[in-house]
């Protein structure tokens, strides 16, 4: 996320939401390392439930037609190792906002990311 999103991006007025929780055995808040993400652009938070993951999850009918090509389905009831990426006017209200695009594994979907990021900023023509 840093490499491919944050630093091509470096004065653009972006925010990462970066949501951790245990998937593998050996996972745990005392071993997690939050030097991963250096940006100051970027939020991170430890989820101990998976209540983001299990949110998205029960989201994927509706974020299923914006996912990118070669978006793995989650074997599991939580979405995990995924981008979703909105719009500069996306708020929460009382449900998640609509994604511009996701996909799982970040490191498989990477290209979609960084090209619909790269569409996001460009200047609005009025």
């Amino acid at each position: 996320m840093q490499r491919y999103v944050l630093e091509p991006h470096p004065k653009k007025p972006l925010r990462v939401y970066a949501v951790w929780f245990d998937i593998y055995p050996g996972d745990s808040r005392q071993g997690w390392r939050a030097d991963l993400l250096t940006d100051a652009r970027v939020i991170q938070y430890w989820d101990e439930p998976r209540s983001v993951g299990r949110l998205y999850y029960q989201s994927l009918p509706q974020i299923w037609p914006a996912r990118a090509a070669h978006t793995l389905p989650p074997q599991e009831t939580t979405l995990w190792d995924a981008y979703l990426l909105y719009g500069p006017r996306a708020r929460w209200d009382a449900r998640p906002p609509d994604v511009v695009s996701w996909g799982s594994t970040i490191v498989r979907t990477r290209e979609r990311l960084s090209h619909d990021l790269d569409e996001a900023l460009k200047p609005s023509v009025q």
